[in-house]
């Protein structure tokens, strides 16, 4: 009997490291990101054109990025399919435990509360689909992270030896966290809470072999946070 991670795994890691202009395009898109949010700084913009602008600029780049790993992620998705339901098991399952990895984490560190940082939009004056569109952002953000980190700076360069694959999944899991220091108003400390969820991803992939389990994964844990913080928060304001 064919086991789930046999029937999963899209490709095997590679003996040696093969580096295209499209993974030099894709490790780019996070100062991407970052310079487009610096751009958008110096323009006299609202908080939600801002983060319309940003959205959308995410957006595009995950199209751009969709089309230049066309055929990885529909190879992947066959195999995905091939044992549908307890992959979609692993990615419900996985989505909880990625929660409680990063809030058992933030437990042990010295940070309070007010260190994320907070939405400053106020919902009730702006129009739902200006929020749905923002809320997408972290959407776009997810699946663009998971491209680049599980497979272009992890599965690209998972070669032996042992040591150097160790190392690399320690960098990778540090690098995933620091980029995220803004959401804790610069706070480099309290990126550890991503760090080690950034660790829980990539030994998911490591496991499975196929990035749409953690793509799903991660996409469902922000989906829940962004998407549907706002339509729940939409409600209330409605109802109230």
């Amino acid at each position: 009997m064919t086991s789930f991670v046999q029937r999963v795994r899209a490709e095997n890691f590679p003996e040696k490291i093969v580096w295209t202009m499209r993974d030099t395009f894709a490790i780019l898109i996070l100062p991407f990101i970052f310079l487009n949010t610096y751009v958008l700084s110096f323009f006299n913009l609202s908080q939600i054109h801002i983060g319309l602008a940003d959205s959308i600029f995410r957006g595009v780049l995950f199209v751009l990025v969709c089309i230049l790993y066309k055929n990885m992620l529909i190879q992947h998705w066959k195999f995905f399919r091939a044992a549908f339901w307890r992959s979609s098991l692993l990615v419900i399952i996985g989505a909880i435990l990625l929660q409680v990895v990063i809030s058992v984490t933030r437990q042990f560190l010295p940070i309070s509360g007010s260190d994320t940082t907070e939405n400053s939009i106020d919902i009730q004056d702006i129009a739902f689909l200006s929020l749905l569109i923002v809320s997408l952002g972290p959407l776009f953000t997810a699946l663009l992270e998971d491209i680049v980190f599980r497979y272009t700076l992890l599965h690209k360069l998972f070669i032996q030896p042992l040591i150097w694959r160790i190392i690399l999944v320690l960098l990778n899991s540090i690098l995933f966290g620091l980029i995220h220091y803004h959401n804790f108003d610069g706070n480099v400390i309290a990126t550890i809470s991503f760090m080690v969820a950034g660790l829980f991803l990539n030994l998911i992939y490591l496991w499975t072999g196929n990035i749409w389990h953690v793509l799903l994964i991660h996409f469902l844990n922000n989906a829940v946070l962004s998407l549907g913080g706002i339509i729940l928060l939409k409600i209330v304001s409605v109802l109230s």
